[in-house]
């Protein structure tokens, strides 16, 4: 099987990687691009089992201060990645989010609803949720600054906090499946944002107003759950020390 990961130098691009590099399959060969130009003039003679399209700017704040650099990396730049799924009927896994839901609230949101506009039949949106990791994420999650003591105000949001390792078993679900069209992929619970600091013994000042941010959202994980994938890394019992699963590792 060929497989094709964009990203997959990236946060959850890197995870996904080394789980397929190490799981000892045999007869699987791994392709990566991971920068923006790359994939915007993607070209290739060669014909992939599967592309699983991870490159994407996540940063919804950030989506405010320069909507036009988003829609160019998330929208125009996967075209040809979609193009090219759709002219040679290559089973395509891309990276949606959790904003889709309600995809008219932030600029991140819209790129990734018209993602899933844009993709071509024989594809899957993965519509990820609050992904977090003890490693290697990018630096304006939650989880990461709570780390790093680097936030300086927490929300009374709930999120559902799905932890990287669930995302790559989710994913190598789909691989084989005969899915197609978008669904969630978290833990399937919404948790207050102050419960996950105050887990990790921080002490933040609350902030009301949070523009294009819903105040909660869960996943609705039935249509995995239906597929044998379960959530296996609830945030709340890692962070209490009652969870021992054997975790995935970052390139």
């Amino acid at each position: 099987m060929k497989i094709l990961i964009t990203g997959h130098k990236g946060f959850i691009g890197s995870y996904v990687w080394n789980h397929i590099e190490n799981a000892g399959v045999t007869g699987v060969e791994l392709d990566g691009i991971d920068f923006p130009d790359d994939i915007g003039d993607f070209k290739t003679d060669k014909i992939y089992d599967v592309v699983i399209h991870l490159a994407a700017f996540a940063a919804l704040r950030e989506s405010f201060e320069n909507p036009d650099r988003f829609w160019e990396n998330n929208v125009v730049k996967s075209q040809p990645i979609f193009d090219y799924c759709r002219e040679n009927n290559v089973r395509l896994l891309y990276a949606s989010s959790a904003g889709a839901h309600g995809w008219w609230q932030n600029p991140y949101a819209i790129t990734k609803k018209v993602n899933e506009i844009q993709a071509p039949p024989n594809s899957v949106g993965m519509r990820f949720f609050n992904v977090w990791a003890e490693e290697n994420s990018r630096p304006d999650m939650l989880y990461r600054m709570l780390q790093e003591n680097t936030a300086k105000y927490i929300t009374r949001h709930k999120r559902d906090y799905v932890h990287v390792h669930d995302i790559t078993t989710a994913i190598l679900t789909l691989i084989p499946s005969h899915f197609k069209g978008h669904l969630d992929i978290g833990f399937g619970e919404a948790i207050p944002v102050m419960d996950i600091a105050k887990a990790m013994g921080r002490d933040l000042p609350i902030k009301e107003d949070t523009p294009g941010e819903p105040d909660s959202l869960c996943s609705d994980i039935r249509q995995l759950t239906e597929l044998g994938w379960y959530p296996t890394i609830n945030i709340v019992d890692h962070l209490k020390g009652h969870d021992s699963t054997q975790l995935a590792t970052p390139l």
